[in-house]
């Protein structure tokens, strides 16, 4: 759980709009529970601990003012099952939480895998834990009250809104809501966003064919379509792998520039083939000055998945990749994983490369400690 810092001095900042207020927000991909990640994660007394999946990451989270993840299972309950019908224990979402993730994205092609009952116990879930969650919904009712997802980040009204592009064929029966990938309901959406005075949009896409390293030409389509609607960024996942990104640094609707990452790859999954093995970490700062809020910077950080021994015990953990190519000792990394590793590292930054994209930087995240900064307060808004 994230140390806030005190009321008070959020209001000091968020009032000082002569020098601007300024935002860190973070994004990861897809968070999977296959089989040989739940028996890592057994512990002798039958409970699940896979709080080291982010230990050499949680720093670089925790820094976010505001971080945000894809749960790509349900949390139905046992029996706990991996692909292709996942049910994960409630430790995975506990160990992203004390992790430092903030926001849980839950519209994705694996949320109605064990139907009605986990998509309503995933939600029972994340409410018990304070962990406000988009994308799907137990009713209307819940989906009118919530959605778009509304957080005040120090004074910056930030809308977040979630979509699918299908649940692998499951079909949600009523009550039950899973936010689409529907061009008329999207801009409704986005009339929302904007009548609820948001400060900046972005919407979060489940979308692509999985395993193909660049976006095709119906994601591009479909962001054009969204950022020319209203989006100021578009976020996605789903291909398991990452895929490229692009921006426009022209002014269109006054908040360039716009960015749209198109997959963010898998944040840890037991994926091992070329490309699935990792993925990256998408950070965005927001400034507001005198009114006016823009994504002054983004960067990313690759990361890769190692299988090995932490602290005595077999687990699956997330590792910057740039820095465990350079210092593999500290994250216990040598032979075939070592290679792979860098084979990640290599692939990953050389499809990232864009020459018109100078805003966009690779986060050099080293294993030492960081500079630490004071987290601001956010919080839900309702209406």
């Amino acid at each position: 759980m994230k140390r806030y810092i005190l009321m008070a001095m959020m209001l000091l900042l968020g009032l000082n709009t002569t020098k601007g207020q300024e935002v860190q927000l973070l994004f990861a991909g897809d968070l999977m529970g296959h089989g040989p990640q739940h028996k890592a994660a057994l512990q002798a007394d039958g409970s699940y601990n896979f709080s080291p999946c982010f230990r050499y990451v949680k720093d670089y989270i925790e820094q976010a003012d505001l971080a945000v993840v894809n749960l790509e299972v349900t949390l139905a309950g046992k029996p706990y099952t991996g692909y292709p019908q996942f049910s994960s224990p409630d430790a995975l979402i506990e160990a992203a939480q004390q992790a430092g993730f903030d926001v849980v994205q839950t519209a994705n092609n694996h949320c109605m895998d064990r139907g009605r009952r986990g998509l309503e116990r995933t939600l029972d879930v994340l409410d018990t834990l304070g962990l406000p969650h988009l994308g799907t919904y137990r009713d209307a009712a819940e989906r009118d009250t919530t959605y778009p997802l509304m957080l005040d980040v120090c004074g910056i009204r930030l809308a977040l809104l979630c979509y699918t592009y299908g649940t692998n064929g499951i079909e949600v029966h009523q009550p039950n809501i899973v936010n689409m990938i529907d061009t008329a309901q999207m801009a409704a959406d986005l009339r929302r966003a904007h009548q609820l005075q948001s400060d900046f949009v972005i919407t979060l896409i489940h979308w692509g064919i999985e395993y193909q390293t660049h976006a095709n030409h119906e994601q591009e389509q479909t962001a054009c379509w969204l950022l020319n609607h209203g989006a100021d960024a578009v976020v996605g996942g789903h291909a398991h792998v990452v895929q490229n990104f692009t921006a426009d640094a022209q002014p269109g609707n006054g908040r360039f520039p716009e960015l749209v990452v198109y997959s963010m790859g898998n944040l840890v999954s037991n994926q091992r083939d070329v490309n699935c093995d990792g993925g990256i970490m998408v950070g965005l700062t927001l400034t507001k000055q005198d009114g006016h809020t823009r994504l002054s910077a983004a960067e990313y950080m690759p990361y890769w998945v190692n299988r090995g021994v932490v602290d005595g015990q077999y687990q699956y953990y997330i590792v910057p990749s740039t820095d465990a190519v350079r210092h593999p000792d500290v994250y216990q990394i040598d032979g075939d994983a070592l290679r792979a590793l860098r084979l990640f590292d290599t692939n990953t930054r050389q499809r990232l490369q864009c020459p018109t994209c100078d805003f966009i930087t690779e986060r050099d995240f080293y294993h030492a400690a960081q500079p630490s900064r004071p987290r601001y307060v956010w919080r839900q808004i309702e209406y």
